[in-house]
């Protein structure tokens, strides 16, 4: 089975306080020379959830706790920006 983390040679920040009801942010950067990506909203769920590694259906369930929807409703979204994540060398998948 496939799992998923944040490839060892990205720099990232989230602002993710979702305490004062502004939106998750996050930006990572593939060293040293990557250009910085702007995660935000539910992308940035995302990458949260994918720091914690795991499955696609791990990052899928907590992306939905976070987000407090149905992890069926996002399975699809959350693959697909996997797989860019991937493409874009900011996430290994293994």
């Amino acid at each position: 089975m496939t799992t998923y983390c944040i490839a060892d040679d990205v720099a990232w920040v989230s602002r993710d306080d979702l305490d004062d009801g502004s939106t998750p942010m996050a930006y990572a950067a593939l060293l040293p020379t990557g250009r910085p990506i702007a995660l935000e909203g539910s992308a940035c769920l995302v990458w949260l959830a994918v720091a914690d590694g795991g499955t696609v259906e791990e990052i899928t369930a907590r992306t939905a706790q976070m987000a407090g929807i149905d992890a069926d409703e996002i399975r699809s979204d959350v693959r697909a920006l996997l797989d860019s994540l991937v493409g874009e060398g900011l996430v290994r998948a293994g």
